[in-house]
């Protein structure tokens, strides 16, 4: 598989993060379980690979809380899937940035 279709960008505030596609579906199987999850993870297949997934605050929020219950349940950001942690801390800058 090429490379750029080997990733996922998510475009937050303070830029572009992208995650591996592995790790990309490893989060929308978290969020499945999730009461909001179905925004997010239209969010993240309608896009595909073709453009950055553009999350509004409110599932960023859902995002960020979602994925701090997942890394308990892991046992620490190392835990989990790569780019996963560093998604979450760009989207609690953008949290941050809005004044949530």
């Amino acid at each position: 598989m090429p490379e750029h279709l080997d990733r996922v960008a998510i475009s937050t505030s303070r830029g572009t993060i992208e995650i591996p596609w592995s790790s990309r579906d490893a989060l929308l199987e978290q969020i499945k379980l999730e009461d909001a999850g179905q925004t997010i993870r239209f969010a993240f297949i309608a896009v595909g690979a073709s453009r950055p997934v553009e999350l509004k605050l409110e599932d960023a929020a859902l995002l960020v809380q979602a994925i701090g219950r997942w890394m308990r349940r892991a046992g620490g950001p190392s835990e989990l899937p790569p780019g996963i942690y560093e998604l979450r801390r760009a989207l609690t800058d953008d949290l941050h940035d809005a004044g949530d």
